[in-house]
């Protein structure tokens, strides 16, 4: 169930420049600085499993809902101009009246310290801030579709505990750094 809400406009941040080198995973300020205000505009965490190894992944995501089915080609189209321009690019399951948009980074580095004090860095797919320049690029165009009338924001009633969940999930994930713990890749099943 869900409630309509006409508009969800929030504070977003800045976009992050994009990264030099090897994209690396968020680190726990990063939660506070860009998943909090994305989160609050109704963006939260999703997981999948990595194919290549038993490892949880994290995605950030959205459903984005519109007023007909051309405005919804209009701005999946304008998505993927963001993909282009940002040569990164997220997951999409579109009908009718909506987009489903889930990203993470299938090349994302952690960088661990070990306990000698060496620096190791290992290729596990999670979130960086390529996603997060992807979500507020997303956002600020979703919001000039709401400020025109051709999208709606529907918000679900057990909308704040998902922003709780996703919230702890990074947390959890993104602890801040510790020596000798391997970031990114905590939870094996």
């Amino acid at each position: 169930k869900s409630a309509p809400v006409q508009s969800s406009f929030q504070f977003l941040p800045e976009v992050p420049r994009i990264p030099l080198g090897k994209t690396v995973h968020i680190n726990h300020s990063d939660i506070d600085t860009y998943f909090h205000p994305l989160i609050q505009c109704h963006w939260h965490v999703g997981r999948v499993r990595a194919a290549t190894r038993d490892v949880e992944i994290l995605t950030f995501d959205k459903l984005f809902r519109f007023k007909n089915f051309e405005t919804t080609l209009k701005f999946f189209n304008e998505l993927a101009e963001i993909s282009l321009n940002e040569n990164h690019h997220a997951h999409y399951t579109c009908d009718y009246a909506r987009i489903y948009v889930s990203i993470y980074t299938h090349a994302a580095y952690c960088n661990t310290q070990a306990e000698s004090g060496q620096w190791i860095s290992e290729l596990i797919p999670g979130l960086t801030l390529r996603d997060v320049r992807f979500a507020i690029r997303a956002e600020r165009l979703h919001q000039k579709y709401l400020a025109e009338g051709l999208a709606i924001t529907l918000v679900p009633f057990e909308n704040e505990r998902l922003q709780d969940w996703s919230i702890e999930r990074l947390k959890l994930r993104y602890p801040p750094r510790q020596p000798g713990v391997v970031y990114g890749a905590t939870d094996r099943a």
